[in-house]
């Protein structure tokens, strides 16, 4: 049994990589026919799509009235796995781009698709290349792009949220944009953490309620992240009290 589940994680690795190559060149020869990227942005849809059906993912999503397509939103989620990244990818019914640690940006094929849709980067070393890089998030919001961001900042390791940083927050001030908690369970099995073994399965993903921010200031940072925090404890809450034998913890 244990010689299968490597067996199939090998095959799998080597799917996503042939994937990533595949659709990121794509990506890139798509940008003639399609300057605006939107073609560029099918092809990460697709990669999504492609590498979760590859590792024998499957994906149920709730709450998707919640995404507004007429409307700009900041969609803001808990992160546990690399998978998070491909099932938002693949079920995230709009256009948007990511806010990104700069190191992404040199992973072949990826990070050219990445730079292609203006995708933001985070210099985490430096504090004032950081607060420029939301700065750069918050005009091209402000010009009609979606973002998706990971507050926690980096993977849980323990399936809980992590403590939040503030750049999310401070981006919902400057910008007054609505924004979306998500929810997702189920890729932490996935692939755990300090672990390459994937493990086929169903992954869940629920979009709260939109957070109106226009009304925060400042002084009111806090507020913001407590009522965001709030909609992610429900998000869950609500889950397992769907979901027999879900941890509630």
């Amino acid at each position: 049994m244990i010689l299968l589940s490597y067996a199939r994680s090998i095959l799998s690795w080597l799917l996503i990589v042939l994937s990533t190559v595949f659709w990121g060149t794509l990506s890139i020869l798509s940008v003639p026919v399609s300057p605006g990227g939107e073609l560029s942005h099918l092809c990460m849809r697709r990669w999504g799509q492609t590498i979760l059906l590859a590792c024998g993912i499957r994906v149920r999503v709730t709450g998707l009235e919640h995404i507004h397509a007429g409307e700009i939103q900041i969609f803001a989620s808990n992160h546990q796995s690399f998978f998070d990244v491909w099932v938002l990818c693949a079920v995230l019914p709009v256009r948007f781009g990511w806010i990104i640690k700069k190191e992404l940006m040199k992973i072949p094929f990826l990070g050219a698709h990445m730079r292609i849709n203006g995708y933001i980067t985070i210099d985490r070393s430096d504090r004032t290349r950081a607060i420029e890089s939301m700065d750069r998030a918050a005009d091209q919001i402000r010009e009609g792009r979606r973002i998706v961001i990971f507050p926690e900042g980096t993977r849980s390791r323990d399936g809980n949220l992590g403590p939040m940083k503030k750049g999310l927050f401070h981006l919902c001030l400057k910008t007054g944009v609505p924004l979306v908690p998500i929810f997702i369970e189920g890729t932490g099995k996935t692939l755990k953490p300090d672990s390459l073994l994937i493990t086929p399965g169903t992954i869940h993903v629920t979009f709260g309620s939109p957070i109106a921010t226009a009304g925060y200031r400042e002084e009111r940072l806090d507020s913001l992240v407590d009522d965001y925090l709030d909609s992610m404890r429900a998000l869950r809450l609500r889950f397992v009290n769907e979901s027999p034998g879900a941890d509630a913890a």
